[in-house]
């Protein structure tokens, strides 16, 4: 994982009164408003890049909730930008290619529009399928129902997931003949999903400083966050020895450099990483 790549989970779930956003599939209005606000965070973290860098917002699963949020993140930051009457960034997302055919066109339209702006910074917000996101055999099947694994994890835990995600990192995908995920194989996972957009996106954008951003789970991504902070090893103690709480919705993961180190953000927390 690179400096200034991030992770982000989705937004918040319809639930009860909170209904689904009749705009983003698998979000909340709710989870539409929390959304609007983390990306004021994506858009402050910009802000300290250098000029001509691109940001691409791109990673997500096949879970319609996380390209919703996505959407939300570039939707508001367009928005932000021009009330502001920013000109130094520039943001495409999908809509913006309606008129021109075809996914080679697409391509080349964007890439000649970052070509001609070599001093602005540009983000392209343009939710693509990862499978290292998935939750698709991994903790859910074909119809999106959980797997065995997945529901003697959360019965045993009283349905509460982070208690469920510390006994994942305790039994390491396995309860008795029940196999999961194993989590140090997930996090890796994830970490690969991230380093394969942004291979693809060098391809097009070799001489640019890149950001990859991407919008993933809970579980998924506190793998990464302790697997990143433990030295690439997973257990309950590692987690707890960070303080941290499982990632909430919209919550990011990130690298930066602070005073000559390297720190990890996990939601709310703030590691040194050893060298």
């Amino acid at each position: 994982m690179r400096e200034g790549d991030y992770f982000s989970r989705h937004s918040i779930k319809p639930k009860g009164a909170d209904l689904e956003s009749s705009e983003f599939s698998g979000i909340s209005e709710k989870g539409v408003e929390l959304a609007k606000e983390r990306s004021k965070e994506i858009i402050g973290n910009l802000e300290t890049t250098e000029f001509g860098t691109v940001m691409i917002l791109g990673g997500v699963s096949e879970v319609p909730r996380t390209k919703s949020t996505a959407m939300v993140y570039g939707q508001e930051i367009k928005k932000y930008l021009l009330e502001q009457g920013r000109n130094d960034v520039i943001v495409f997302l999908p809509e913006d290619l309606d008129e021109v055919e075809g996914y080679t066109n697409k391509v080349k339209f964007l890439t000649e529009k970052i070509k001609a702006n070599p001093d602005k910074k540009i983000i392209l917000d343009f939710p693509l399928f990862i499978k290292e996101f998935s939750l698709k055999d991994r903790w859910i099947d074909e119809k999106g129902n959980l797997l065995e694994y997945t529901k003697e994890l959360l019965k045993r835990n009283g349905n509460n997931e982070e208690a469920a995600m510390k006994d994942w990192f305790d039994n390491q995908g396995r309860i008795g003949d029940l196999l999961g995920p194993n989590p140090e194989e997930v996090a890796e996972q994830q970490l690969t999903g991230l380093e394969r957009l942004r291979e693809f996106a060098k391809k097009y954008i070799s001489d640019r400083p890149l950001i990859i951003g991407s919008v993933g789970h809970s579980w998924n991504l506190d793998a990464v966050a302790v697997y990143l902070a433990n030295n690439g090893k997973i257990s309950r103690e590692a987690f707890e020895k960070m303080e941290a709480k499982m990632i909430g919705e919209t919550k990011m993961i990130t690298i930066s450099e602070r005073d000559g180190k390297q720190v990890l953000e996990y939601g709310d927390v703030v590691i040194t990483l050893e060298k």
